[in-house]
């Protein structure tokens, strides 16, 4: 079985839903706790491939199974915001680890971006564990950088280069 990236549909709202009613994975999330409505699905859809955020499906087996982005798109700066996240029946499957490969080639080949960054909660090692593992690497912590819940969080930041453009000035 292929993991594939495509395109978001209307019909994979149904399953987005999912990861803000499962709370192993919204308590995660650093931004956004609650359901989002239909209508902001809708529109997170009509603008998953614009040129500052491009979101795609992940399809495993012809079955969505979460979505995976490139956000922040910077093209002076040669850099972009990595994000994923996956339906629970679809964990420990490498599932992430492919479709993570996949557009992070996709970031340095096709965009030709030097750097794919991202930021997770520090309390969330499972999370940290797998982007070590595909080559993300620590570069700090920003403390009590979010309130969440009338907490104040620590976030971890991660980085991986593009080493074809290593050298390059």
């Amino acid at each position: 079985m292929e993991t594939v990236l495509r395109s978001l549909v209307y019909d994979d709202i149904r399953y987005m839903k999912e990861f803000f009613e499962d709370s192993d994975i919204s308590s995660q999330f650093k931004f956004t706790k609650k359901p989002y409505s239909e209508k902001t699905l809708r529109d997170f859809v009509d603008n998953s491939n614009g040129d500052v955020d491009i979101h795609m499906a992940i399809e495993y087996d012809g079955e969505y199974a979460g979505t995976i982005s490139l956000k922040n798109c910077d093209f002076v700066n040669k850099k972009c915001e990595y994000a994923i996240v996956l339906r629970k029946k679809f964990w420990s499957k490498g599932i992430s680890k492919d479709a993570s490969n996949k557009i992070i080639d996709y970031a340095f080949d096709v965009l030709e971006f030097n750097k794919v960054y991202l930021n997770v909660m520090s309390s969330n090692v499972r999370a940290m564990k797998f982007y070590k593992k595909i080559g993300f690497q620590f570069e700090g912590t920003f403390k009590k950088h979010l309130l969440i819940d009338n907490e104040f969080i620590d976030i971890d930041w991660y980085a991986i280069f593009n080493k074809k453009m290593e050298g390059q000035k």
